[in-house]
């Protein structure tokens, strides 16, 4: 309901303490990401980063959650580019996230990768992004249209608003 300030207070001081009092650091952990949601979405940037790098990506590597580890590592990607680091946001996607969807062969993960990889080389907008971004999209709409998934809309409709040629 956008009621950001409560859904904050409610996370940091009723939720977080349960699971710190509790020793389950995986729940903090999640606690602490979508505390980090909610400070991205007030543009408070720095702190959602600080979050996300010193207090859950840790705990991720501690515990060997892999997954968990790529998607922090995509939502610290999403934080770089909206601070205008894209190209650091570009290595985490393309050298640390891609790859454990690619070994956990998580194809919908993968697909969704990809497209941001793309939006971020459109973000960049240097010589062969476009076309490189155009390629990357086409891939994860094959892949999307072949798994059948709802992200085949998405990604066409991407790709129509960018002026890409589409079938």
């Amino acid at each position: 309901r956008g009621e950001l300030d409560e859904a904050l207070r409610i996370r940091q001081e009723e939720e977080l303490p349960v699971y710190e009092k509790l020793g389950d650091v995986r729940s903090r952990a999640v606690t602490l990401g979508q505390i980090a949601d909610i400070l991205y979405q007030r543009g408070e940037l720095d702190e959602a980063l600080r979050i996300r790098q010193e207090e859950q990506l840790p705990v991720y590597e501690k515990i060997g959650d892999v997954r968990s580890r790529a998607v922090t590592l995509g939502k610290i990607a999403d934080i770089l580019f909206a601070r205008g680091e894209i190209d650091e946001a570009l290595r985490i996607r393309q050298e640390e996230e891609l790859p454990v969807y690619d070994k956990l062969r998580d194809a919908q993960a993968a697909l969704v990768c990809k497209a941001e990889i793309a939006i971020n080389l459109l973000g960049r907008n240097r010589q062969g992004d476009a076309a490189e971004a155009a390629a990357l999209l086409e891939a994860a709409y094959a892949d999307a249209a072949r798994l059948r998934l709802p992200e085949t809309g998405q990604i066409r409709q991407i790709q129509k608003q960018l002026g890409l040629d589409v079938r």
